[in-house]
């Protein structure tokens, strides 16, 4: 896929520098968030952690009070990730010029991004959600602040859209691609129809579908 000149300079993972302290929490973490994938949340153990970490079960314990505190900080870590791209991608500055067809492209293409390049993290994530109903209202919450933000960027380009009802037509378009982007990249909802797509005939067929619902001018 071309490059979005829009997105170009958002990227998933920012780990910057790091103390020696908080290098050990990373790869503690790194390594629960392989085990579970690998086990599940009930069998990956504290020793298993510190095994696969090459530390100490003191080590562990040192950081993190027990094993739901190293899976609350594993929850933190990608969510915390999520919100400060989803911040950046956000800032109206960044889209001086675009169209909501430009906006719509950018969401779709910094999702997928997102998504391949966390798929670890998101998916041992997933895990833990499922053990801890709490985290998945929060996660679900933050995507909505994503849709949200979205909605604003797109409603001030409103002039655009040729229905009759922009403001509802909006809203329902943005919950018509996160449903598209579940379908595509979500191994649990992936839909066949759209497996045999590349990114750019999939992002094409959905801003054609997008476009023609909201009746955008050119």
């Amino acid at each position: 896929m071309s490059e979005n000149r829009w997105i170009s300079d958002l990227h998933w993972r920012r780990e910057g520098q790091q103390t020696r302290s908080e290098r050990t929490q990373t790869r503690l973490i790194d390594a629960a968030e392989a085990l579970i994938l690998e086990k599940g949340t009930e069998a990956t153990s504290i020793a298993d952690i510190a095994a696969r970490a090459g530390s100490s079960v003191g080590t562990v314990y040192h950081h993190f009070k027990d094993k739901k505190a190293l899976f609350l900080a594993l929850f933190a870590r990608m969510t915390e990730r999520y919100k400060a791209l989803n911040a950046a991608g956000a800032d109206p500055a960044r889209w001086q010029g675009a169209t909501i067809r430009d906006l719509m492209r950018g969401y779709l293409e910094l999702t997928m991004a997102a998504y391949r390049e966390n798929a670890a993290a998101k998916a041992a994530v997933s895990v833990v959600m499922a053990d801890f109903p709490e985290l998945a209202r929060h996660y679900a919450e933050i995507q909505a602040e994503t849709r949200k933000a979205l909605y604003a960027l797109m409603h001030e380009r409103r002039a655009e859209v040729g229905h009759p009802d922009p403001d509802a037509a909006l809203a329902f378009t943005i919950d018509t691609l996160a449903a598209l982007m579940r379908a595509r990249m979500d191994p649990a909802q992936r839909a066949a129809s759209l497996q045999d797509l590349s990114d750019e005939d999939f992002v094409a067929q959905v801003l054609s579908l997008a476009a023609t619902y909201l009746r955008l001018k050119p």
